[in-house]
């Protein structure tokens, strides 16, 4: 039995796996190559333009999982699946300066570019 090669429909599928599972990173890796291997260049700008949002959405869960350590005590924004590990008690001030810090990344974002 002949070996099927992988083509940029296999990379999108796997891409949009990906996305659901919030796996940014390989998310992004997964459209790039899909973009490589497609041989319609309107595709294959759509494909580098999905690579890029995965790319936005993993530097935005990053500065979110920053803001969630310093300022909340939050050791970490994934689900451990285990409730002493998921719920954490806040002060209503600490929520106050988790937000005021999103907005301020929000604002800096948004300047540069």
């Amino acid at each position: 039995m002949p070996d099927q090669q992988t083509t940029h429909l296999d990379y999108a599928e796997e891409a949009k796996a990906a996305e659901r599972a919030e796996a940014w990173p390989q998310a992004a890796a997964l459209w790039l190559r899909a973009s490589e291997t497609c041989g319609n260049a309107k595709q294959a700008l759509q494909y580098v333009r999905n690579a890029d949002f995965c790319n936005h959405r993993h530097a935005v869960d990053a500065k979110l999982e920053q803001i969630a350590k310093n300022v909340l005590k939050v050791p970490t924004l994934r689900y451990r699946r285990s409730d002493r590990l998921d719920f954490h008690e806040l002060s209503v001030g600490q929520i106050r300066m988790a937000l005021r810090a999103a907005y301020e990344a929000g604002k800096q974002a948004t300047r540069e570019g």
